[in-house]
């Protein structure tokens, strides 16, 4: 078993979930994204690049300096929700700005005392793992969550964060190429899509097996966590599918829709076309009872 796991992903897709559940492990403690970019950019060369063994070596003193605070205090240090790790991390509710409320913040966070050591310390970093996965893979235990990607889509369209503007918010030493990517394309659902092409492609370079869907931790009630930690098999957590719930207005969940099928990506090896075509369906069904109701009225 592994001493360290990182959790890559995409955003949106319930890698804070995860961490949620594997924290009910007593052999698990699950960080949700406590990594500076600065911890990442120590491992610069002397060219300016990356260099993959100062990444993963700075990554690990870092592992190991919240593994001590936890044995020592149970605390470490972790994105959380009034001094928890929760995979709800924006509220349902909408600002006046039409979007939902961000309600996490980085600090200290109170996991308990391991009851032995070595335990597992998973840390999710999303956006900045995944960019590093051609670095990393083949030096450090890495896994990812995904999700339907046009579930996904939609919930970055309804929260206040980088994605929604089609951004990954990366320096440009840990997603090389991405920000001139992003940049020239005008269109902001165009960049969405961009974004999503490109760190799909990523998570693609990790095995299979290493690659758990969002769909099959509710479906399963977290056990099939059990892919990245072997004691999350066990896992029996009742959960709700949020896919049925999309957060983002019919409007766009059928234009993106129809756009994300238009075109080719790493997700198809995950997820079918028919996948996202029911979305779309429901969708459109939504937009036609709403059409209908207004006439009425």
């Amino acid at each position: 078993m592994d001493a360290t796991l990182l959790i890559a992903g995409l955003p949106r897709s319930g890698t804070t979930l995860a961490c949620e559940l594997l924290n009910r492990l007593p052999d698990v403690r699950a960080l949700d994204e406590p990594l500076q970019p600065r911890t990442l950019l120590a491992g610069a060369d002397d060219r300016g690049g990356l260099d993959a063994d100062r990444v993963a070596g700075a990554i690990e003193a870092f592992a190991q300096e919240q593994r001590r605070s936890l044995c020592a205090r149970g605390e470490a240090v972790s994105k959380h929700v009034d001094g928890r790790i929760v995979g709800a991390k924006v509220s349902d509710a909408r600002t006046d700005d039409g979007l939902r409320r961000r309600m996490a913040q980085r600090g200290t966070v109170q996991l308990g005392v391991p009851p032995a050591d070595p335990f597992v310390l998973a840390i999710k970093q999303p956006v900045a793992f995944t960019a590093l996965i051609p670095l990393l893979a083949g030096r450090m235990a890495m896994g990812a969550i995904v999700r339907n990607p046009l579930a996904m889509l939609a919930s970055w369209e309804s929260v206040p964060m980088k994605v929604r503007e089609g951004r990954a918010g990366m320096p440009d030493r840990i997603a090389p190429g991405l920000k001139a990517l992003l940049d020239a394309e005008p269109d902001r659902i165009e960049r969405q899509l961009l974004l999503l092409d490109w760190l799909w492609a990523r998570v693609a370079r990790l095995p299979a097996r290493r690659i758990v869907r969002y769909e099959d931790i509710v479906a399963s009630g977290g056990g099939a966590l059990g892919a990245l930690v072997p004691s999350a098999a066990g896992l029996a957590v009742a959960l709700q599918d949020r896919n049925a719930q999309l957060q983002a207005d019919a409007a766009y969940v059928t234009e993106v829709g129809e756009r994300l099928l238009a075109r080719d990506g790493a997700y198809w090896e995950v997820y079918g076309r028919d996948a996202v075509r029911q979305l779309v369906s429901s969708a459109t069904a939504s937009r036609n009872r709403s059409a209908a109701a207004g006439q009425v009225g």
